[in-house]
């Protein structure tokens, strides 16, 4: 929240911008962008950094490529491929809302050690200490992403983002809180 204050402060200039012009993105627009994002579900918080691709279709529909990897913490590592689709309703002075509806890709590897058993289950020793080995785990999951997110335009090229969205995920569904800027082309 903090970083998109200080880039609206930044953006005070924009304002002549949107008086003299009419504003924001035009069918056929490119943007490229990247966000600073958390992940956090049961219990489990991680960092990511979070590349985009936006086209625009017309002035207020986009689709949105990312890719989001989070950082490893506690052995567990996730990294995912979204599809999302925006839909920008503008408020005035260059800020729009917008709901988000997607498709992602999450693959999670985690690895962790688990004591070794013997054939009949008990577990082995050796030394008179139990023996533990290394066991590795990926999982690649399809599952929906839905939230909402708000955009303010600083400049008629460059703009901010906060976004709130929920990965509905088989096994690690989880929230993502993610502020970033973007790049209009």
């Amino acid at each position: 929240m903090l970083f998109c204050v200080a880039l609206m402060s930044v953006g005070a200039s924009a304002q002549e911008y949107y008086e003299e012009e009419e504003e924001g993105a035009k069918a056929g627009d490119w943007a490229i962008g990247l966000d600073l994002g958390m992940g956090f579900g049961d219990s489990y918080v991680n960092f990511g950094l979070m590349p985009k691709v936006q086209y625009y279709v017309t002035d207020a529909f986009r689709p949105e490529i990312s890719f989001d990897y989070f950082i490893q913490k506690d052995n567990l590592s996730v990294w995912d491929i979204n599809l999302n689709l925006h839909y920008l309703f503008h408020m005035k002075y260059g800020i729009y809302i917008y709901p988000i509806l997607g498709a992602t890709f999450q693959h999670t590897h985690a690895s962790f050690d688990e004591l070794k058993l013997d054939d009949n289950g008990l577990p082995v020793l050796k030394n008179g200490k139990e023996v533990y080995e290394t066991v590795t785990e990926n999982k690649g999951r399809f599952g929906l992403n839905a939230g909402a997110g708000v955009q303010y335009d600083i400049t008629p090229n460059l703009y901010c983002n906060l976004e709130m969205r929920y990965q509905y995920v088989k096994d690690f569904g989880r929230g993502i809180l993610q502020v970033g800027i973007g790049y209009r082309f």
